[in-house]
């Protein structure tokens, strides 16, 4: 499973092409440039079954604003936390040298002459939209597209990876119980099935879908696809 990057540097030029929605900054470092250590969203997956959540390509990123000035922020959060951004914006007429970095937590404003984004490493592909500290190896605003990190391929990083494919195999399957059990009750409603056909066919599938969920206890999975809805 891997994802082909179709640059490693992204820069303003590309602005109409890029999104940060949802993108979580980890680090901010403030010289002449404006540096956010960010985890950059490259794809939503749609997920294989409908009612599922949906599956990301991440990439940690060092994206730097050039020779910024006037800049102001108002945060309801400590540097310490991470920042979820909503969006960046810049205006197309009167001045395109003028952003905004909107965050959940308040928003960036400055002007600057342009942007870098630098993908640090490989995307990982993720069942949550940001990489775990350990995953990605820290935090930094080093501006490389190779940066080095052996932990990704490290035994038991690759292990934690299979097992999440596994629950996820596991949860697809029980959500496709979930929609059987749905049209089994949808035919006893309309009295399309028989009652004992109906009992014993229901039993079959509450068993498999108590299977799958024991399994899946204490997992990020555990709640993934489990409404009839």
């Amino acid at each position: 499973m891997t994802y082909e990057l179709e640059k490693r540097i992204w820069t303003d030029k590309d602005f109409e092409n890029m999104g940060w929605h949802d993108s979580q900054i980890y680090k901010v470092r403030l010289t002449e440039d404006l540096e956010l250590d960010i985890d950059y969203i490259l794809q939503w997956n749609k997920p294989d079954l409908e009612g599922l959540p949906f599956t990301f390509w991440v990439a940690p990123a060092t994206l730097v604003f050039k020779k910024i000035k006037n800049l102001t922020f108002d945060f309801t959060t400590g540097f310490k936390d991470a920042f979820e951004i909503e969006g960046i914006d810049r205006p197309t007429t009167e001045n395109e040298n003028q952003w905004t970095i909107i965050t959940q937590q308040g928003d960036f404003q400055f002007t600057c002459d342009g942007f870098e984004q630098f993908i640090r490493q490989d995307p990982f592909f993720e069942f949550e939209q940001t990489i775990s500290y350990s995953k990605r190896n820290g935090y930094c605003h080093d501006r490389t597209t190779n940066q080095e990190n052996s932990i990704r391929n490290r035994e038991d990083i690759l292990e934690q990876r299979e097992k999440e494919l596994e629950h996820y195999e596991n949860v697809k399957k029980r959500h496709l119980k979930y929609q059987e059990l749905a049209q089994l009750t949808k035919l006893r409603e309309n009295n399309d099935i028989d009652t004992k056909t109906y009992l014993i066919k229901k039993k079959e599938i509450n068993d498999l879908i108590f299977s799958y969920s024991y399994f899946l206890k204490g997992t990020q999975f555990e709640n993934w696809g489990s409404s009839t809805e």
